[in-house]
């Protein structure tokens, strides 16, 4: 059945998976088959009414009442195998409690009754249709083996499909077990060798000692070279993964390898063993078909409600296993819109087969019933609910009406969780839907404590302290500066790092935007603040009112003093310090993601000045490249005479800017232009660990979208001729598009044939960081780890 390596796959994670379904025994009410001969006694005995207590009440009647359990203890005596007697009792017991709320009376209570003269003595019934059901028992009876083992083996036909429905939900937890634990050990790996190569000793002149002819690398280092120059870093279908194609966004290789074989299992699982055949449960000759659909509907209900947990934990931004896998937020949040569409796949077949099973075994009129029960209409809405969350998940919507998305997301699946609630009883509510909750209230409350943690510190002799801020908007530069300076003076601020920003005193202000950290100053005394700096593009939504609120204070400056709350930090630090090269590329407000780790990079050099000759250098990069191009001058000017400034005449840096929009050849101001389209895309929810800009402002206009269209085919093209040169803070500045795909082809083709590595992080439209990544994953070496690729996305 299994001879792909996908199909042995999906038996490794089936097996995987049954050893943990006994861990969830109770909840989940699994009756493994050394304990069905129990619930056997069960159907056959429960179909009858019993005088004396409990009179009416099944558990009551079968937990109880003398003359049922001895006819259940005589029975399970005669006909149960020894080393299922126990079990069985246990089970049975299990039952009364769990379902009937009542402690069952144990055989030894009816020892007298149960000898082997007495049980011989027992009246024995041959068949279901020898007794009538309507009419009161009143006492004890046995029943024929050949009744017993029709109902053992129907009940066994359902017991089997009830262990494969729980193996087959509980087989996503394996997969991702799977998964999950080779990202850990990846994660482990790659610590210990960033610890070892995060730094360089001085030698006696001072300077850290340089990188030699490379040697040949051992066979696990070929091996890892190979996987990250044809697996890891490519993507599916090159160039398109932040670019979208057709409207889809396309993972990397490695991501997609992932998502598919969690298709392929969930779809093998899906259709594996269903065993029918004519019962006590499902008679006659055409009782096929609706047992089978009984089958398929309860095997794609248990699957649909597993995957529930699964798509809540991948789509927190407190999500414990970006900790512990160090992957970013946008390959989790791959898996969990798949991990969706997968289980709204399950439940919409759920809910077909089991239509079909009533029209099927002829039961439409219990449909129609039916449909009119809470229960029942609440799967109806639950399947809508997930339907709907799928259709305005799509790109589109997330794109042109973000914030209204994620009200719907929110509001649909609270929907989603009250009505499945109500549709199940407490066997799938307890294990899949409670920690839906669990992981919902955790991930808010870390936000919580987050937000007190950066907000509000009580220091001694000024009482409680609130985070201040202060929001410039530079109109010819295009661009707002946000300094904002926390409460709390004790963060570690640094690059990689991102906050979500609250402006609580507005109408929306529950509504929050992932920025990156542009740049930060720690305080030099105890009595100095620290200092934090966003740089934001402006667009529809939340960030045009702040422009509209900069405007409205008027003056030379534009400034107003909001009151802002920060949540954070999420970090996303990407060890840039322990390659020899690196390569920082930005496009428009891209720089935010890439000028912090030039800051880095110059405080490492500063802390390895001061540890004097011999001592230890916390980098080993020994040169940086930045290539930033953007359409407005001004905005250029602004960082180059701002946070670049005092770095123009390092040896160590290589800065280049470019102006894209010439004035002289567009007969325009780059003041006057529309909105940069080169940085129009924002962070989007694929990955908001990287923003510059805030996820809700992805398009302003159709007139901005149209120009970001024409500026994905030129901001960055292979354009030799360059124009005039300008100083702009030293720094020289081109007027033109460079060849950044010739420059990182260079640069990878200096470093061949030695030891040293480089690293090239991109941040920019989604077309530049596509193409540099094809570039990147091209000129990767198969011998070694020469070269690697990171980026800082913001785009859909």
């Amino acid at each position: 059945m299994y001879s792909s390596p996908v199909g042995l796959a999906a038996a490794a994670v089936a097996l995987l998976s049954a050893a943990t379904v006994h861990c969830w025994d109770t909840p989940l009410q699994i009756v493994t088959s050394d304990r069905e001969c129990g619930i056997t006694m069960f159907d056959i005995y429960g179909t009858y009414k019993w005088t004396g207590i409990g009179y009416g009440n099944r558990y009551t009647e079968l937990c109880r009442n003398p003359n049922t359990l001895v006819s259940m203890y005589a029975s399970l005596y005669t006909y149960c195998k020894p080393e299922e007697i126990e079990p069985s009792m246990f089970v049975m017991a299990q039952w009364c409690e769990g379902y009937g709320n009542k402690k069952m009376v144990p055989a030894t209570e009816f020892a007298a009754n149960l000898t082997k003269e007495a049980i011989a003595a027992l009246p024995i019934i041959q068949s279901k249709a020898d007794l009538n059901a309507t009419l009161n028992v009143t006492a004890p009876f046995m029943v024929s083996e050949k009744w017993f083992q029709t109902v053992r083996t129907s009940y066994h036909l359902y017991a089997y499909g009830s262990r494969n429905d729980a193996y087959s939900g509980f087989a996503a937890y394996g997969f991702w077990a799977i998964i999950l634990a080779f990202g850990m050990a990846q994660n482990i790996v790659r610590k210990i060798i960033e610890s070892r190569r995060g730094y360089v000793y001085a030698d006696a002149e001072g300077s850290a000692i340089r990188p030699g002819a490379g040697g040949k690398s051992s066979i696990f280092g070929r091996a890892a070279a190979v996987v990250r120059k044809y697996v890891l870093t490519p993507s599916s279908m090159p160039p398109y993964h932040q670019q979208r194609l057709m409207g889809c966004s396309i993972p990397t290789r490695a991501e997609s390898f992932v998502v598919f074989s969690y298709w392929i299992v969930a779809l093998i699982l899906s259709f594996v063993n269903y065993h029918g055949q004519t019962n006590s449960y499902f008679m006659g000759k055409n009782s096929m078909t609706p047992q089978i659909l009984r089958y398929i509907g309860n095997r794609m209900g248990v699957m649909a409600y597993s995957n529930l947990p699964l798509m809540w934990m991948f789509s927190g931004r407190n999500n414990v296993f970006l900790w512990v896998t160090g992957w970013n937020f946008g390959t989790f949040n791959i898996f969990h819109r798949h991990i969706a569409r997968v289980a709204t796949l399950e439940a919409v077949m759920h809910a077909i087969a089991y239509t079909s099973y009533y029209f099927a075994a002829h039961k439409k009129a219990l449909y129609i019933s039916n449909f009119l029960e809470l229960w029942f209409y609440a799967g109806v809405i639950g399947v809508c609910c997930m339907s709907l969350i799928i259709v305005f998940s799509f790109g589109y919507f997330r794109r042109k009406f973000y914030e209204h998305f994620l009200i719907v997301h929110i509001v649909l699946a609270a929907v989603l969780i009250a009505f499945l609630y109500q549709h199940t009883e407490t066997r799938l509510n307890s294990p899949f839907l409670v920690p839906c909750y669990a992981i919902w209230g955790f991930d808010r409350f870390v936000r919580i404590v987050r937000q007190v943690y950066t907000n509000l510190y009580i220091r001694s002799g000024k009482g409680l302290i609130t985070t201040k801020a202060v929001v410039t908007y530079h109109e010819a530069a295009n661009v707002l500066a946000l300094d904002i300076v926390p409460a709390n003076k004790n963060l570690f601020p640094g690059p990689g790092q991102h906050y979500y920003i609250y402006q609580p005193f507005r109408f929306f202000g529950w509504e929050n935007h992932p920025f990156t950290l542009a740049h930060w100053s720690k305080p030099a005394t105890p009595s100095d603040d620290m200092h934090l700096q966003f740089w934001v593009r402006p667009y529809d939504g939340w960030t045009k009112n702040l422009v509209k609120q900069c405007k409205a204070k008027g003056g030379s400056t534009m400034t107003f003093t909001p009151k802002l709350l920060l949540e954070g930090p999420y970090v996303a630090h990407e060890p840039l310090h322990t390659f020899e090269q690196v390569v920082l590329i930005a496009g428009g407000s891209g720089i935010a993601g890439v000028m912090p780790y030039l800051q880095d990079y110059v405080r490492r050099i500063e802390r390895g000045a001061a540890a004097g000759a011999n001592g230890k250098i916390p980098t080993r990069t020994r040169n940086v490249t930045l290539i930033w191009a953007d359409r407005r001058e001004e905005y250029l000017r602004f960082i180059a005479e701002g946070s670049l400034a005092g770095l123009s005449n390092r040896p160590d840096i290589d800065v280049s800017f470019y102006v894209t929009n010439d004035p002289e050849t567009t007969g325009e101001s780059a003041a006057a232009s529309p909105v940069d389209a080169s940085s129009s895309a924002s962070t989007s929810s694929d990955n908001v660990n990287s923003s510059a800009a805030p996820i809700s402002e992805v398009v302003a206009s159709e007139d901005s979208a149209q120009e970001e269209i024409n500026e994905k085919d030129g901001v960055f093209t292979n354009v030799s001729a360059l124009k005039r040169r300008a100083a702009m803070g030293g720094f020289n500045t081109q007027y033109g598009r460079p060849d950044v795909l010739s420059t990182v082809r260079k640069m990878a083709e200096s470093i061949h044939g030695t030891d040293a590595r480089m690293a090239v992080m991109v941040c920019g439209p989604g077309a530049l960081a596509d193409d540099v990544r094809h570039v990147v994953a091209q000129n990767m070496e198969t011998t070694r780890e020469s070269i690697t690729y990171f980026e800082d996305s913001f785009g859909w």
